[in-house]
């Protein structure tokens, strides 16, 4: 029978806000990033030994395919344990990690009408509870004795 493992917090904090920014990196990103160089090009495209055409377009579409399915299987993911966190929490990530500019932690407090001190719990909870919702929580290594 295996004993529970206590969690380590604070690698499970950089772990979430690590799940956080990747969040914010996909939904900051545009296509226009990943769309290609559209320039006339007056040479002759050689086929490839497989028998295809290695284009630019080409690849860019490729790597715009694999990004969209990538975020939106990360998406799915991230929804899918977002929402187990209570409506008040998940007001308080949004406004601390999610929104285009992210507010201060007074300021979330203020608009919450709750403590700083509350805040601070809450934020601590909501980022575990989202931490073990989407399985990034990190625990502490076992120390043995000899």
């Amino acid at each position: 029978m295996e004993m529970l493992r206590n969690i380590d917090g604070k690698a499970t904090q950089k772990a979430i806000e690590k799940v956080l920014r990747q969040y914010r990196t996909y939904q900051l990103t545009t296509p226009e990033e990943l769309l290609p160089t559209i320039t006339p090009k007056y040479t002759l495209e050689m086929t490839s030994f497989g028998g295809g055409v290695n284009s630019k377009v080409e690849n860019a579409a490729i790597r715009n395919v694999e990004h969209y399915r990538q975020a939106e299987k990360f998406f799915a993911r991230f929804n899918h344990g977002f929402y187990k966190l209570t409506k008040k929490e998940r007001q308080l990530i949004i406004m601390a990690f999610l929104d285009e500019v992210p507010k201060f932690n007074y300021e979330i407090s203020n608009e919450l009408c709750i403590s700083e001190r509350t805040f601070y719990r809450m934020k601590a909870q909501a980022l575990y509870k989202l931490a073990l919702a989407l399985r990034v929580e990190v625990y502490e290594e076992e120390v043995k004795f000899s």
